[in-house]
C-alpha cells in the first residue's frame, strides 16, 4: 500500500487519539498488533514501531528490523534498541549501496567503527555528520 500524505487514513487513530492510546494504562496487545499492522502496511514505520513495542508484538518488531536492514535505515534500526555491531555493519553496507551516506556513517559509528566512518566522511569530502 502506498504512503498517504496529509490526512490519517480511515480506520487509524489521528495523532491525538494515537497518543491517548499509547499512554493508556492498559491497552490490548491485539489492538496494538492491529494498529501496528495497519501502520506497517502504509509504510509508517515509527507509528508501527510504537504500537508493536507497546503491545509486545515481537514478530512485528522483527519485521521492522528486516525493513531497516533492507532499506539501510539507520534511524529506524536505532529506535529498535541495542544491536550487535555485525548488524550495524550490514546495515552500513546496505545504506552505502543505496546511496544513503548519512545512514552509512551513522551505522558505522554505531558498530564502533569510527575509523571506517571517518574514512567515508573524508572520501565524501563532507563535514562529519552529527553523532547522535
Amino acid at each position: 500500500m502506498a504512503r498517504v500524505e496529509g490526512r490519517t487514513p480511515p480506520g487509524l487513530p489521528n495523532c491525538l487519539k494515537k497518543r491517548r492510546l499509547l499512554h493508556e494504562k492498559e491497552i490490548s496487545p491485539e489492538l496494538c498488533r492491529k494498529l501496528g499492522e495497519k501502520f506497517f502496511a502504509l509504510g509508517w514505520w515509527d507509528d508501527a514501531l510504537e504500537f508493536f513495542r507497546r503491545g509486545g508484538v515481537a514478530d512485528g518488531l522483527a519485521r521492522l528490523q528486516e525493513q531497516a536492514q533492507a532499506t539501510g535505515d539507520a534511524y529506524l534500526l536505532s529506535r529498535l534498541g541495542e544491536q550487535d555491531p555485525a548488524v550495524w555493519r550490514r546495515l552500513a553496507d546496505t545504506a552505502l549501496a543505496q546511496g544513503k551516506l548519512y545512514f552509512a556513517v551513522k551505522a558505522l559509528r554505531a558498530a564502533g567503527d569510527e575509523a571506517a566512518a571517518d574514512s567515508l566522511v573524508a572520501r565524501l569530502g563532507q563535514g562529519s555528520p552529527q553523532q547522535e
